[in-house]
């Protein structure tokens, strides 16, 4: 026999996108519930990159390939907080030359740089978002910057969602201001209920309106109970992998997961003659902003796990550099990226699949950025890198390096990887290419919404969540204004 729950409102997903729209909903007064497939790990406790935290806040323990025409490694959070407690909690503001092209060809109405400049006070006030203090820097960061001023390249220091009081890394366990230590708090005590281990398998509909969703929530003891939720109004925020997956499994496919985005990242270790013990370090701080928005530069958090991983596709050759690696650190180079991908759901399961294929800009800029990346390292005074290629497995001088800007990497050599994706379910009023309209309501529907990065009609160009948050509040708020509850 399948437990019946009734809300106005039901929240799929506890993200940035979900999170805040939850508490903001709850908050005006309306009857909220928010099911997480995951569990509600308590966060404290537990170093961000460990292998407990893969195994109790990542989907599939990290695990989640992006299949292509290149290899890309993804991860995806799934616990309470979404993607927000597995991120590096970069903040970026939206980029003006993005929302003007976002309101031009995907046809958004009221979408003004303005106008979101006016919402982010609130939420980074919340986030507590700011710079980490100068002795919180990492040694690895230190020398980016050193490299990047005898260049004389423009860069910039990153705000973060994090709590500054105290001593040590800002990055500790419990110090990220991640959703589950601000927005489903704020929900919670709003009255919204939290039903976490539940996994949401279909949306029910008739017409225009959404009439029941079903789900399967796992108990402690492995068994599984189904549920059928009532609910008025659906916002449906598992991000832009998973939503358009259940959408698409439930029916709904007007331009549903048919405009995948990313931005497709080279990772490069990097060996110098000093001491770094880059593990014991704050997350690095500085991002070259000299090519933006096509190519971006900065560092890379360091375990020597993650330092493992990246000289995987050469073992055999790199493994010997393991016992430097209190000498090395990891950096990356990321494009802005332009190809197209999909996600489907398979038939039975609705397991979602996400399918990216690099552009020929994407390849160029990759390559470009490699060569960057070198200059800059090789100034910092390193004195070899090791990109996640499978060729070359070493560059060993700043000339290797250089040749990166006659010659494209092959898409058979490169070994990618992406924390940002987005853009598999547009917003606007341009219905040749939108899932939703302006406001996240999906086309075609009354009562079905989307609030995630799935909104996102095209690359950034920056980390997303501040983009994720800042759209997903001007949605709820004008959600609060038009509907009756």
């Amino acid at each position: 026999m399948k437990e019946k729950i009734k809300t106005q409102v039901l929240v799929i997903g506890s993200g940035a996108g979900g999170a805040i729209t939850a508490a903001k909903l709850a908050e005006a007064g309306w009857q909220v519930l928010i099911v997480e497939e995951g569990g509600n790990v308590i966060k404290n406790s537990i170093p961000t990159h460990s292998p407990e935290a893969m195994r109790l806040w990542y989907r599939n323990n990290g695990l989640s390939p992006i299949l292509g025409n290149v290899k890309i490694a993804f991860v995806e959070g799934r616990c309470v907080g979404g993607g927000t407690e597995i991120n590096s909690a970069f903040w970026h503001r939206s980029m003006p030359q993005a929302i003007e092209r976002w309101r031009e060809n995907y046809a958004i109405r009221d979408l003004t740089i303005a106008g979101l400049n006016a919402l982010y006070p609130e939420i980074e006030k919340e986030l507590n978002v700011s710079f980490c203090n100068s002795e919180q820097a990492p040694r690895s960061s230190e020398l980016l910057r050193q490299g990047l001023e005898a260049l004389n390249w423009e860069f910039m220091e990153v705000p973060r969602a994090q709590n500054i009081s105290g001593p040590g890394s800002p990055f500790v366990p419990g110090a990220k201001r991640s959703m589950s230590l601000t927005y489903i708090p704020r929900a919670l005590q709003a009255g919204a209920g939290l039903l976490t281990n539940c996994r949401v398998v279909s949306i029910r509909h008739d017409g225009k309106k959404v009439n029941r969703v079903l789900a399967v929530a796992r108990d402690d003891d492995g068994g599984r109970r189904k549920i059928e939720i009532e609910a008025e109004n659906v916002f449906v925020c598992g991000g832009a992998i998973q939503t358009p997956a259940l959408l698409r499994h439930s029916g709904i496919k007007r331009n549903v997961g048919n405009s995948l985005r990313i931005h497709p990242m080279i990772k490069v270790a990097a060996l110098f003659d000093e001491q770094l013990d880059s593990h014991l370090s704050a997350l690095p701080v500085y991002q070259v902003t000299h090519f933006w928005p096509d190519i971006t530069i900065g560092g890379s958090v360091f375990t020597p796990g993650f330092l493992a991983m990246n000289l995987s596709e050469n073992w055999e050759i790199n493994q010997p550099q393991m016992k430097e690696w209190h000498k090395m650190a990891l950096y990356y180079v990321a494009c802005c990226g332009t190809g197209k991908g999909i996600v489907r759901a398979f038939p039975f399961s609705g397991e979602a699949v996400g399918i990216y294929n690099l552009s020929k800009a994407d390849q160029i800029h990759l390559s470009r950025g490699l060569a960057y990346i070198g200059e800059v390292l090789f100034a910092a005074g390193a004195k070899k890198i090791f990109p996640s290629l499978r060729h070359p497995a070493r560059i060993d001088s700043l000339g290797e390096c250089r040749q990166y800007m006659q010659r494209n990497i092959p898409f058979a050599d490169m070994s990618l990887s992406s924390v940002h994706v987005f853009s598999s379910c547009p917003m606007g009023e341009n219905l040749q290419l939108c899932a939703a309209d302006s406001f996240g309501r999906i086309h075609g529907f009354d009562n079905l919404y989307i609030g995630d990065a799935s909104l996102i009609p095209d690359s950034p160009g920056v980390n997303p969540q501040g983009t994720v948050m800042a759209l997903a509040l001007r949605n709820a708020n004008h959600f609060i204004a038009n509907r009756k509850k």
